[in-house]
């Protein structure tokens, strides 16, 4: 079974003790297939709020993040990454650039909206919506299982970026339509693999 697990991708942690069950998991899984890459999401914060006690935000900072071989976390945590505040783009991506894996940086403010930044060795991309009102709790979960999705099933990064990021703003404006604080995703089900919106990613200078 191990070896058809082509993504581990890792979440809210509720418990510091779950790290070494996570990484266990990872080890099998890489041991199986070799292929196979460990995503960390470190859930930890947004919109300038820790939600988590300190011994998990150590745990997930120096015991998962070392270990992962992509990031996915919102541009607040990746501040907690870099040790320095993410205010916008080019701080995003500088913080990026000096953590050195495959990244994608959520929720980066610019001025028409909020945008998405994938870094990695040699390229850059960033993919921007317009913001809307509120989102409901989770866009940035969805976000990262979507890109992860369609990356290991071989759309390149720039492709993968739109969808997710497309995606995610359909949903939300189905769960504002809906008047919902949660994500409607049994009624999105479509736009998740079909998204109406489909924002394109410009490449960056290096």
């Amino acid at each position: 079974m191990f070896g058809e697990i082509d993504a581990v991708v890792s979440g809210y942690i509720g418990d510091a003790e779950q790290i070494a069950v996570i990484l266990d998991a990872v080890e099998r899984i890489k041991a199986a297939n070799p292929k196979a890459v460990f995503v960390c999401d470190p859930v930890l914060s947004d919109e300038g709020r820790v939600y988590v006690d300190g011994e998990i935000v150590d745990a997930v900072l120096n015991g998962l993040v070392p270990h992962a071989d992509w990031l996915t976390p919102n541009a607040y945590e990746l501040g907690m990454l870099a040790g320095r505040e993410i205010d916008g783009l080019q701080a995003a991506r500088d913080a990026a650039r000096r953590i050195g894996k495959p990244i994608v940086v959520s929720s980066v403010r610019t001025a028409i909206g909020i945008g998405n930044l994938y870094s990695a060795s040699k390229v850059e991309w960033f993919c921007e919506t317009v913001r809307l009102p509120r989102a409901p709790k989770g866009t940035g979960d969805l976000l990262s299982s979507l890109f992860v999705a369609r990356r290991v099933r071989g759309e390149a990064p720039a492709v993968a970026l739109e969808a997710a990021t497309g995606a995610v703003y359909d949903v939300i404006v189905r769960s504002l339509a809906a008047e919902s604080d949660d994500l409607v995703l049994p009624a999105a089900q479509d736009v998740l693999e079909e998204p109406v919106t489909w924002p394109l990613a410009r490449p960056l200078e290096m």
